[in-house]
């Protein structure tokens, strides 16, 4: 059979038939290993555990669950309807060559990529079972002949370099959105952890992207710092009126791209700076300023039982009538 009617069947019965096939002859398998027909995902969300993995991957709008669990014998592995008990097998490595796999088939543009392991709260603990995952991990992308094509990236993380193993090897072209957030936020509200971005910010999958969210973190940078994105939520120990006059400045500036622009705080000082505010009975406050825009104001809103503060445009018949209007 001439290969590229061999290429069209096999991309053609989709996966997972396509590894189904791989398993039918040395032939095929070199084949499929040689040409690399596409798989066609469209999402790929992995939940990592001490004792199990679960992985589900989207296609052609339908979801499939993969889960690798630990056994004293080996691996129980378990696809669709099938459960399949693996002797002697370890269930990381097993998930990990399942992994390349995918990886190296998939040319289509993910619509997300998710990593997560929420149920590790301690760094530590992270540490020792993760980071030989996301050693794995990084070899494996860094492997392809071209970034992976991604437009939403979420995982959580404890560190930067966590994030660095998997970031970089996105197409910086395609992704769209960036989110990071700690494993568990009561083990953040503990350890208040921090997350340095300097070497993330240096990426041109940071300087590409229009959405990001950094969640139960916090970062020490200036607000300045992320100002290149459409929408930001960041979380930061304390802030001050001066950072959100800042904020302020940017929305009102001409070349403005900035559409919402949130931060959760522990601490907000000297909020006084940005003006006369009116206050809802439960006390959160509102800021209203002048756009050139006769129809649409800028409005600052500090929630207070959330320690959120949200800078955005609202359409001016969405003030209110006792607000006091800031130049």
């Amino acid at each position: 059979m001439p290969e590229n009617v061999m290429l069209k069947i096999s991309e053609a019965v989709g996966f997972p038939s396509i590894f189904t096939l791989r398993k039918t002859c040395h032939d095929y398998r070199n084949f499929i290993d040689d040409k690399i027909p596409n798989i066609n995902l469209t999402g790929i969300v992995i939940y990592v555990h001490p004792q199990r993995i679960y992985w589900c991957y989207e296609i052609s709008g339908d979801k499939v669950f993969i889960l690798y669990n630990n056994h004293p014998d080996g691996c129980v592995f378990e696809h669709k309807p099938h459960e399949i008990f693996l002797r002697d097998e370890d269930f990381i490595s097993l998930f990990l060559r399942d992994f390349e796999l995918f990886i190296k088939h998939q040319k289509s543009t993910l619509e997300q990529f998710h990593f997560n392991s929420g149920c590790l709260t301690n760094e530590e603990e992270f540490h020792h079972f993760i980071s030989p995952i996301l050693d794995k991990t990084m070899k494996i992308l860094k492997s392809r002949s071209c970034p992976l094509k991604v437009k939403g990236f979420t995982m959580s993380a404890f560190r930067q370099e966590h994030v660095m193993s998997i970031l970089p090897f996105l197409d910086a072209n395609l992704l769209k959105s960036i989110s990071m957030e700690h494993t568990d936020y009561e083990a953040f509200e503990n350890n208040e952890t921090v997350m340095k971005l300097n070497e993330i910010m240096e990426l041109p999958q940071w300087r590409n992207a229009t959405n990001l969210e950094i969640m139960h973190l916090y970062v020490t940078e200036p607000v300045e710092n992320f100002f290149g994105f459409a929408k930001v939520a960041i979380w930061k120990k304390s802030v001050t009126g001066n950072d959100f006059l800042s904020v302020k400045e940017k929305f009102l500036s001409p070349n403005n791209q900035t559409e919402e622009f949130i931060i959760f705080y522990e601490v907000f000082f000297d909020g006084q700076i940005l003006g006369d505010c009116i206050t809802d009975d439960c006390g959160d406050q509102h800021w209203y300023y002048r756009t050139e825009n006769k129809e649409k104001l800028l409005t600052i809103f500090k929630n207070n039982l959330h320690k959120k503060l949200i800078v955005s445009f609202i359409g001016r018949s969405d003030v209110p009538e006792n607000a006091v209007v800031l130049a």
